[in-house]
């Protein structure tokens, strides 16, 4: 097989694939069956490279993939409040990606005053407070926050865990000397009434650290979502780019420490397929940022 034809072919694919994606964003779809009409011709010409036997094997896993699911459209309360019911106990491969190095670029919290915003289940919030850090975090759903109370008092932690919004933090002024907040911003359609928040609940010299969707994967296709046997949910996503987060940072009061973007790579090798970890490998799929609140540290 000319590997060179295949290349060129399927990156039409997928440039066109993109156009629609980004016609569906915007609600522009009265153009839309031109490039779907390409995708059909350009696919057309993939297949007469590939003999019957290839194709049945395709066939058979395309009809394996979730994607076949019918999907359910959740907003971002009723999505994790349904979410919550399973959310502990199954692999996550963004969580696989962006938890190590969020731990790292955290680094040493003993001893520290530290905020989990938007803590769902509690998995920093545990992390931080074993380190020992004096740990509250807040999240504006109480399925998700029962969750992490019961494994609190199962852990023996002393936490202080809120109803919260990540627009009003239930925090007084300079209240902690780190923020950190994993995957939530995604669902925040403008970031800076929210980064100035983190800015008022910190410290002087005090730092935030975020993880979340990388835009990339968000652009797409890819969501915020879990499946059921019946369906496969969405819940509703915000593209941010990454220049949106760094300016809603610096207009905040912060100064940028660190960016990351970790991509698709051996860490999510059994929570993926392989034919998966292959087709998404190299792929940036979890943006980490690092700031610093100006002023003199504590």
């Amino acid at each position: 097989m000319d590997t060179d034809v295949v290349e060129r072919l399927t990156d039409g694919i997928f440039s066109k694939a993109l156009q629609v994606r980004r016609m569906i964003q915007r609600g522009s779809t009265d153009l839309m069956h031109l490039p779907l009409a390409e995708i059909v011709t350009l696919s057309e010409r993939v297949k007469a490279l590939l003999t019957p036997e290839q194709l049945a094997e395709g066939h058979e896993t395309v009809g394996r993939q979730r994607w076949h699911k019918p999907t359910v459209e959740m907003n971002v309360r009723e999505g994790y409040a349904e979410w919550s019911k399973q959310y502990d106990g199954e692999a996550n491969p963004l969580i696989a990606l962006e938890e190590p190095v969020v731990l790292e670029v955290v680094g040493d919290v003993a001893g520290l005053d530290v905020l989990d915003a938007a803590c769902g289940t509690g998995r920093y919030a545990f992390r931080l407070a074993e380190g020992g850090a004096r740990v509250a975090g807040m999240d504006a759903t109480p399925e998700m926050l029962a969750r992490a109370r019961q494994t609190a008092d199962e852990r023996g932690l002393t936490l202080d865990l809120r109803d919260g919004d990540l627009h009003a933090l239930p925090f007084g002024e300079e209240s902690f000397d780190l923020v950190v907040s994993g995957l939530a911003l995604c669902h925040v359609p403008d970031l800076s009434p929210v980064m100035a928040e983190f800015a008022r609940v910190l410290r002087p010299g005090g730092r935030l650290v975020i993880s979340d969707f990388h835009p990339f994967c968000l652009l797409i296709g890819w969501r915020t979502a879990f499946d059921r046997p019946e369906a496969r949910y969405w819940i509703e996503n915000h593209l941010n780019l990454t220049q949106e987060y760094v300016r809603a940072l610096l207009v905040s009061g912060f100064e940028l420490v660190d960016l990351c973007e970790s991509v698709v790579d051996e860490r999510v090798v059994g929570i993926l397929s392989e034919h998966d970890v292959e087709r998404f490998r190299g792929w940036p799929a979890a943006l980490v940022l690092a700031a610093q609140k100006k002023g003199d540290g504590r």
